[in-house]
């Protein structure tokens, strides 16, 4: 049986494309891949005195910056034009990422060009110039008006093996790693000393760009990025996710899915999840209205097994099917 092509076109984050690679190829499909990784830009010709006469002279410095942008959309064309396939299907992760120009170049390579944003819309608001580019556009968040979006949700890497780990209700270790921004340190914060006194062990890491101006004892302080391969070593060494949603993004975070397939529990600030068929008391704890008091019996209580058909529901495999649905 013939493969259908999938090019997959997403930034160099991590080692995700790697493992949206190996699941695609688990599923069949004959995988490409192009990332917003190019080479470094170097001038040509006359191109640096002209800059530095531009630059010094005319007090303009945008003569550069559009070399720069002109020279990553030629290697992002480069990359496509080394396929000579026509493609079955195109995702792009992260659209804004990528000059408009290269996405409407994609849109000759196939007959479905897919997007899925996996980040808040009004987190990266530029991303709305794009909707109209692709013929579905998918995103975890409800976008009104907009005839060829679709929500969709997260997914866990079904490719890679459950974790076997048993949770520990006597002391159960709580993990979290994450960006640092001002309004989730503040929340951070706050949970560590409402379950200081609890049999527990955090594990929290927060990754800065900025050295923060103060830092909490608790916490672990990273300026390197965790990769997603260790970070879900982390996750299966853990008993409870914990999750501090983003005031920018008005859906579920990829933790939920990974808890529901590593059976983790989560405690979330998120109140959404509620709303969710996988949604159970015994293994996600929302904070709300100050609600800190019952966690110590949260952690007490055995997880729950969810249905089978519920946890699957959210895998990749199944993921991507909607995804490539008409």
């Amino acid at each position: 049986m013939k493969k259908e092509k999938f090019l997959l076109v997403m930034p160099d984050y991590s080692d995700f494309p790697k493992l949206f690679l190996e699941n695609l190829e688990k599923e069949g499909f004959e995988s490409y891949l192009i990332t917003d990784k190019v080479s470094k830009f170097r001038y040509k010709g006359f191109e640096s005195i002209k800059n530095f006469f531009i630059k010094n002279i005319l007090r303009n410095k945008e003569y550069k910056q559009g070399l720069i942008k002109k020279h990553f959309l030629d290697e992002l064309n480069k990359s496509l034009s080394a396929i000579t396939e026509d493609l079955d299907y195109i995702l792009v992760i992260r659209p804004d990422n990528f000059p408009i120009p290269f996405i409407k170049n994609l849109k000759n390579k196939t007959l479905r060009l897919i997007a899925y944003q996996w980040d808040g819309i009004e987190k990266f608001p530029e991303i709305k110039n794009y909707f109209s580019l692709f013929d579905t556009f998918f995103c975890f968040e409800k976008v009104e008006s907009q005839a060829n979006i679709k929500p969709i949700t997260n997914f866990y890497f079904d490719h890679l093996p459950p974790a076997e780990k048993k949770y520990n209700t006597e002391n159960p270790k709580l993990y979290f790693v994450g960006l640092y921004w001002k309004s989730r340190e503040e929340k951070i914060d706050r949970f560590i000393d409402e379950v200081s006194g609890l049999s527990i062990e955090l594990s929290i890491f927060i990754q800065y760009f900025k050295e923060p101006e103060k830092k909490n004892a608790q916490i672990q302080y990273i300026r390197n990025r965790i990769s997603f391969q260790e970070n879900l070593e982390r996750v299966k060494d853990s008993d409870i996710l914990l999750d501090f949603v983003d005031p920018l993004h008005n859906g579920l975070s990829i933790r939920f899915f990974e808890g529901m397939y590593y059976r983790k529990k989560v405690i979330t600030d998120n109140i959404m999840v509620k709303n969710y068929d996988f949604y159970h008391p015994d293994n996600i704890f929302v904070v709300e209205n100050d609600n800190y008091k019952n966690i110590e019996q949260f952690l007490k209580t055995p997880y729950f097994d969810l249905p089978e058909e519920i946890v699957k529901k959210y895998g990749f495999s199944n993921w991507i099917k909607e995804i490539i649905k008409k």
